[in-house]
């Protein structure tokens, strides 16, 4: 399946502390969406209006309203809010589908750029006339490898009043694209050209960021899965249908769970041994062929919730907890199998004591965090 990841890379207008622009990503295993929205002005101002106008979006987005439909709203919003002199915002807005094709809406925003094969093109907008407003609106497709660029006008309209006209525009950003290094190679390196980027919108503006400058890459590559089956199946009937789908399952595979590695190791015919570890406080962990990591269940996924949110450079240790925890952090699209079977044993008091969640609880808490990262997630009740 393909990943549309984003790379952002931001800086405030100097002599500002709060910044202008507003990114906002979302995920599902349909579609992605990216919002950069533009406040215009500087500071508190304009980065009051940048949230408003990106949320504003995304939740139209997340709602049952129309992509297209849903960027004229917001178009026509931000042209009255300029004509009564009130915080408005110009923006980009890219969804894109599963399959790679994508659909882009702007408004008083700069023109994006494709980056496909190592070659850099500017995506040139058809604009037409919303209610009252222009908007354009570009349409193509991304295969894998293939990168969608979008940026504020603190980079197009970078070097403005020193000796470069209305700015570099994004014909200028493409040519610069083009003498970057890696640029040629099967994977840019996209951090790195988007700091290069920033800084030299600095560098042709005197030495100083003259304006809120953001650029954001959506790269399209192939997704990192990872299946987790926890918990036993709600009937005996189900042990197979719930087997199948893990060993089936593309990615990297985890069971967590004693009676839950039991039913699995059965039906796949398969032998399971124990396997020490020298961390004190990691709950047990088996070994089966053909699984990335099995281990307990409960105190696994509830330990898991209490460092989840942590820098991914303090999750290093040995232990299985924090290697389940680097495997979820690492993965793009994770898919929880949740047996829905009754444990009576989750219910007693030394499970309160110990501060163990159920199952579901854990699930729910570890599933929340990893979307808040920008990753897609998936519950299937067995």
């Amino acid at each position: 399946m393909r990943f549309f990841e984003d790379i952002i890379q931001q800086v405030t207008k100097t002599g500002y502390r709060v910044c202008g622009d507003h990114v906002m990503c979302y995920r599902t295993v349909a579609v992605t969406y990216l919002v950069v929205a533009d406040g215009i002005g500087s500071g508190v101002y304009a980065n009051i209006a940048a949230i408003t106008c990106a949320e504003q979006l995304m939740g139209l987005f997340k709602s049952s309203i129309q992509f297209k439909a849903g960027c004229e709203m917001v178009a026509d919003s931000m042209h009255r809010a300029k004509i009564e002199d009130a915080p408005y915002a110009a923006f980009t807005c890219v969804k894109i589908s599963s399959d790679g094709s994508y659909a882009i809406f702007s408004y008083e925003a700069p023109e994006p750029i494709l980056i496909t094969g190592g070659f850099a093109k500017v995506l040139e907008p058809r604009y037409y006339k919303a209610k009252y407003d222009y908007v354009g609106e570009i349409y193509g497709h991304l295969n894998r490898g293939d990168s969608i660029l979008v940026f504020s006008d603190g980079v197009d309209q970078a070097g403005m009043g020193n000796g470069m006209g209305m700015g570099i525009g994004s014909e200028g950003v493409v040519k610069w694209l083009e003498k970057q290094k890696t640029m040629g190679t099967p994977e840019p390196d996209f951090p790195t050209i988007l700091k290069n980027l920033t800084d030299m919108t600095a560098s042709v503006s005197g030495g100083v960021h003259a304006d809120d400058t953001t650029a954001v890459i959506l790269k399209c590559r192939e997704a990192r899965d990872l299946i987790i089956a926890t918990g036993p199946p709600s009937s005996k009937q189900k042990d197979n249908e719930f087997v199948n789908r893990l060993v089936g399952a593309y990615g990297k595979k985890v069971i967590c769970g004693s009676t839950t590695t039991d039913i699995i190791a059965k039906v796949m015919g398969a032998k399971v041994t124990s396997v020490r570890s020298s961390e004190p406080n990691s709950p047990p962990e088996y070994h089966i062929d053909g699984i990335d990591l099995v281990a307990e269940g409960a105190m696994t996924l509830s330990q898991a919730c209490n460092i989840i949110n942590e820098p991914l450079e303090a999750i290093s240790g040995s232990g299985v907890v924090e290697r389940f925890c680097r495997m979820m952090r690492e993965s793009d699209i994770i898919t929880f199998m949740l047996g829905t079977a009754l444990n009576s044993a989750h219910g007693d008091l030394l499970f309160k004591q110990l501060g163990v969640r159920p199952r579901r609880e854990s699930v729910v808490t570890l599933a929340k965090s990893l979307t808040k990262m920008g990753k897609v997630v998936i519950i299937e009740d067995y």
